[in-house]
């Protein structure tokens, strides 16, 4: 009897060391995964939603001109706007894609968390990736003018329909996940990060921005953005 009590008490140890142990897991992943949102928050947003903000400000130009309240200067701001901040992003981007591809590839994570979990992490970086791989793609068209020749206004890359895509399927999917009932949401709940507000979190959206129909002859196809202030 006493020997059964003795492995009774031991498999109980046995199953609370274990219990506790993956909801330590839980917790500490989230709270790492909660860090390195913050990085993305304080390091990489910043410089994406700043060239998006300026790209939709030319947007606005373009789209009413040549009746514009917009003068060349604050058209040229616009685009150095434009251009200093995809260069800003890009890197920023690649470090925290990384960062955060060996975060989702670790073995704690692919094994203690749920399975919506890490098919949510893969929408996410997936969507990232594709706007990284978009806005390098402006880069080399900016850095090589003559790439662009053969690229039309409002052409639609294939690393756009890729971020499209993945967009549609994260934000779709997080929308299912959050009704998903499940115990361990409460052990691997942590606030929003301090350093995470509407300022850096909101990315606006440019698609559509522009009316490429308006069938304007001020403005010279080109695969980047260009000054009809500057077109005879």
């Amino acid at each position: 009897m006493k020997k059964l009590a003795k492995l009774a008490f031991v498999l109980l140890v046995l199953v609370v060391g274990i219990v506790g142990f993956y909801l330590y897991k839980l917790h500490t992943l989230a709270v790492e995964g909660n860090t390195i949102f913050e990085y993305r928050c304080l390091h990489v947003n910043t410089h994406l939603i700043s060239y998006k903000n300026a790209f939709l400000k030319y947007a606005d130009f373009l789209n009413t001109y040549p009746n514009t309240k917009y003068s060349p200067d604050q058209v040229k701001e616009f685009l150095d706007e434009y251009f200093s901040g995809l260069k800003s992003y890009v890197p920023e981007e690649t470090k925290w894609l990384d960062m955060q591809k060996k975060f989702i590839d670790r073995w704690d994570f692919q094994l203690m968390e749920p399975w919506y979990m890490k098919e949510g992490s893969v929408y996410q970086w997936k969507m990232y990736e594709g706007y990284r791989d978009d806005a390098m793609t402006m880069v080399r068209l900016l850095d090589n003018p003559e790439s662009s020749k053969n690229v039309q206004l409002g052409d639609v890359t294939e690393e756009r329909q890729r971020r499209d895509k993945y967009m549609k399927l994260y934000f779709d999917f997080f929308e299912k996940a959050s009704k998903i009932r499940d115990w361990r949401k409460f052990f691997g709940y942590v606030p929003v990060p301090k350093g995470c507000t509407k300022e850096n979190i909101m990315i606006p959206n440019t698609s559509g921005s522009i009316d490429w129909q308006r069938g304007s002859q001020d403005a010279t196809p080109s695969g980047i953005p260009i000054d009809p202030y500057g077109v005879s």
